[in-house]
């Protein structure tokens, strides 16, 4: 009698009968429970009795089943006490407040459940009672996903911050997804909270087609300078991350050299046509308004407020705010220097854009990075999403790939030495970060240096093409002679 159709459930949908009678039956074999549609008032409920007292399922999934009110009422009420689900998906189903109050109690409830997926659902409310939820849980959720539900619009912006506290409670957490959900700066200064975090175990952060850009970036790579677990940041899909945002992921993973180069500055006297020349020295990890000092102490730069001041180089307006390295400077440069926008259109007619202005007074000095900075960098990161890191505009992408593929190894000896090797040996070596260092630790960067040329080197990652030989003896050359003692001398 008990294995016949129950008239409570009358309103099953033929293709679904074998499913749910597994189900009744409490089946060992049946572990997957799928259901798109076809179930009516009296069915669910039926359902949510069934897996209270199920035992077997471990993947349920509802997808477009147009549940509400009371029909959601019914199936919860059996199935807030299902402690087999393991996976729980729930898409293309408004959850209003009453749906998701009905929901919650199963997910606050069950401690075996360890991946949570709720595709384009949620309202405001149902963040807000989802996040109770979470904060009630005993037993840390491991995957949550949450695409497509605009949670970090400007109307939700202390809902999300709720969100992202409940999220921090859950110290297992591994995957974040998500997609979709108008995330800018707010949301991003409130993710920064929970990657911030020296408990975080957080592996992966999907943020595709969101709202971010570089504001967004800096503030996302800025949180990571300590995170030694996040491997994967997905910034597919956001167009308005530019090449500034991706140097910001750059400088994370591997600090710029502090070395010095030299650049040729120009300028047109403002009564003349005569031409000025001054060779200015900057650091190339430094910002280009550092240069400032040096420009008014010249006796022939006929402006002493700077605040006016834009440059250009090769026809490109220039932000004072980067450095030499983001422009890609080498020793010797040349750069133009004006000072009204009319000058520009008249000698640059090319020139799409006005220079920004320099504003001195807000000027911050940046600080001296080097070898220890770099060893001490995030060796962690390795994805920003398969698109991003390919973007033709940014100059050093092939840097950032290649950094970024070294540090998909466990073992972080060989990523340490590319990066070095890359940044403060072949393009721009600075001795005296050598002469600085550690005595104990010199030794053992020569080696690194001699094993980066290594064709036969187990541990090499590179992406751009392997310098000659010749590089590498000149680097350990100029630093035998400015620090001898290397050898014993």
């Amino acid at each position: 009698m008990d294995h016949q159709p129950d008239a409570t459930v009358a309103g099953l949908a033929p293709a679904l009968e074998s499913k749910v009678f597994c189900i009744r039956n409490n089946d060992p074999n049946m572990n997957h429970l799928y259901i798109g549609s076809g179930l009516d008032s009296r069915a669910w409920k039926q359902l949510g009795r069934w897996l209270h007292k199920g035992t077997h399922v471990k993947y349920f999934c509802l997808v477009s089943c147009h549940l509400k009110g009371k029909s959601m009422s019914d199936l919860c009420t059996g199935l807030q006490y299902n402690q087999s689900i393991r996976e729980f998906e729930i898409c293309d189903n408004l959850l209003r407040k009453a749906e998701i109050h009905s929901l919650a109690p199963f997910i606050r409830m069950n401690p075996n459940l360890h991946t949570l997926n709720i595709e384009g659902s949620l309202g405001a409310c149902g963040v807000d009672l989802l996040s109770s939820a979470l904060m009630g849980r005993t037993q840390s959720i491991e995957n949550v996903s949450l695409d497509g539900n605009c949670m970090g619009s400007s109307e939700t912006k202390e809902t999300f911050d709720t969100f992202i506290t409940a999220l921090n409670k859950n110290r297992e957490l591994r995957r974040l997804s998500l997609i979709g959900n108008q995330i800018g700066v707010h949301g991003c200064t409130s993710l920064a909270r929970l990657l911030k975090d020296p408990d975080s175990k957080l592996k992966s952060l999907i943020l595709r087609h969101n709202c971010i850009d570089d504001k967004c970036a800096a503030i996302l790579a800025g949180s990571l300078s300590s995170n030694v677990q996040l491997n994967n940041i997905d910034l597919d899909r956001n167009e308005r991350v530019s090449a500034k945002g991706l140097m910001k992921f750059l400088q994370l993973i591997s600090r710029t050299s502090s070395a010095t180069i030299r650049l040729m500055v120009q300028w047109k006297c403002p009564h003349s046509t005569d031409k000025m020349s001054a060779v200015l020295k900057v650091k190339i990890n430094e910002p280009l308004y550092n240069m400032a000092a040096q420009l008014r102490a010249n006796e022939k730069f006929p402006w002493s407020d700077m605040s006016n001041v834009n440059i250009l180089l090769d026809r490109s307006a220039l932000d004072w705010s980067e450095t030499a390295f983001f422009y890609g400077m080498k020793e010797g440069v040349l750069i133009d220097i004006g000072v009204e926008s009319g000058e520009w259109d008249q000698r640059f007619p090319w020139c799409d854009a006005v220079p920004t202005a320099l504003d001195i007074n807000k000027a911050i000095p940046s600080k001296m990075s080097g070898i220890h900075e770099t060893l001490a960098s995030n060796h962690t990161l390795s994805s920003l999403g398969y698109e991003t890191a390919l973007r033709r505009n940014f100059l050093h992408g092939k840097v950032l790939r290649e950094f970024l593929e070294a540090n998909k190894r466990e073992n972080k000896r060989p990523a340490e030495r590319v990066k070095i090797f890359r940044y403060h040996v072949q393009y721009n070596l600075s001795v005296e970060e050598f002469c600085e260092m550690d005595a104990v630790m010199q030794p053992h960067i020569l080696a690194w240096i001699g094993r980066a040329l290594c064709v036969t080197d187990d541990g090499r990652a590179y992406l751009t093409n392997p310098p000659p030989p010749i590089v590498r003896l000149d680097a350990t050359y100029r630093i035998l002679r400015a620090a001898p003692v290397i050898c014993g001398f």
